[in-house]
């Protein structure tokens, strides 16, 4: 399941996606980020909607069943950050640049061993504060669309 939030770091507001349900991949050691150059913190841009195809054709080609797994996003300045574990470093980098270098946009690309998943716990899981919003964004969404 995915949750949204947002939070300030070095003065700057990122907006977060983040899966909750990661468990079937805490074996994977392998952090692969993808950076891509487009705002994707405004859904009235006249881009956005291709955004949200690049950001599902990345997901679907490099997701394999618990192999690799999306874990979340980070926007931030201009940029939209997408962050995947896997239990191999090659076969991920070759996938993903299978897609990414097909577009338009600048982007970049990394692999590194988080074997402890460090970054997920600094950058992408909520804290504890943020968890209650978040839960308390859903439980709104939910008595609004009774």
């Amino acid at each position: 399941m995915l949750d949204f939030f947002e939070r300030i770091e070095d003065g700057k507001k990122v907006k977060i996606e983040v899966e909750s349900e990661i468990n079937r991949y805490k074996e994977n050691s392998w952090l692969l980020s993808v950076f891509l150059h487009i705002d994707s913190s405004d859904i009235h841009l006249k881009h956005y909607m291709e955004f949200l195809r690049l950001k599902g054709s990345l997901i679907i080609s490099l997701e394999d069943e618990d192999r690799t797994g999306y874990v979340g996003s980070r926007s931030v300045g201009g940029w939209t950050e997408f962050y995947f574990y896997s239990r191999g470093s090659e076969e991920i980098k070759e996938r993903n640049g299978d897609i990414i270098q097909y577009t338009d946009y600048d982007y970049e690309s990394h692999v590194v061993k988080d074997e402890d998943w460090s970054f997920y716990h600094r950058k992408l899981e909520p804290t504890k504060e943020e968890s209650q919003k978040i839960a308390k964004s859903k439980e709104i969404a939910k008595e609004t669309s009774k």
